[in-house]
């Protein structure tokens, strides 16, 4: 399902792989999870969809057939975090082996610092924080503050869920690169479509500038490559 052969770099494998089913790409991120080599996915979404965190109990507007009937998909992933809103974001994961030996901060660190970094090229201004008041569980992703979320001001553009894996962490984002597709403000409650417009934000509207998937996926592994993150 690779768009493109994998490019390797140093310890690192880059892969940027073709839109395909939810299902297909969370039992892609476990494998990846459980091969436990360095690697760096970015990835699209063939169809809208809701990922619900791991073992998150979904709330009655995401019920699997009332989301179909408007073609959006439903899946669980394999990390932690609250409920994500795909179809016009940038989608990554990361794999980072135990045996590197590198403290989850670090991971963290070096993952919102890459993203931020491609971030910045588009012209918007962005910052992240390790740490942030609270520490329930969050319900929707891009509308709750979380630790290590990249923010334009006082919305939230990108979020991060991670696992522990018996020989990796496997890291999980989704960037918000345009604003939500507009079959969300049918299906979603009132309350609900009115926290993802106040408190979440597209690099487009952060920037003032339109942002393409490829673009955005290059500057993202420039990123990565100039600062070698988490390796």
């Amino acid at each position: 399902m690779l768009d493109t052969p994998p490019l390797t770099i140093g310890s690192w494998q880059f892969l940027l792989t073709e839109e395909d089913t939810a299902q297909a790409q969370m039992r892609l991120d476990e494998q990846l999870a459980r091969r436990a080599r360095p690697t760096l996915r970015l990835f699209r979404w063939a169809a809208p969809a809701v990922s619900l965190g791991f073992r998150q109990a979904p709330p009655d507007w995401t019920g699997e057939a009332r989301l179909a009937a408007h073609g959006i998909e439903r899946v669980e992933r394999p990390t932690g975090g609250g409920i994500a809103v795909h179809g016009s974001d940038l989608s990554c994961s990361v794999t980072v082996p135990m045996e590197a030996g590198l403290p989850l901060r670090e991971v963290m660190a070096g993952v919102c610092e890459g993203l931020s970094e491609a971030i910045r090229a588009f012209g918007a201004a962005v910052s992240w924080q390790a740490e942030v008041e609270g520490g329930r569980r969050l319900e929707y992703c891009l509308t709750e503050p979380s630790p290590y979320a990249i923010m334009a001001g006082d919305r939230k553009v990108c979020g991060l869920a991670i696992r522990r894996y018996p020989e990796s962490w496997l890291l999980q984002g989704s960037l918000l690169a345009r604003p939500l597709p507009a079959v969300f403000e049918r299906v979603m409650p009132p309350a609900v479509w009115e926290q993802f417009s106040a408190r979440a934000v597209s690099l487009e509207e952060a920037s003032g500038n339109l942002v393409s998937d490829t673009e955005l996926m290059e500057r993202v592994i420039r990123a990565w490559q100039r600062k070698d993150h988490a390796c």
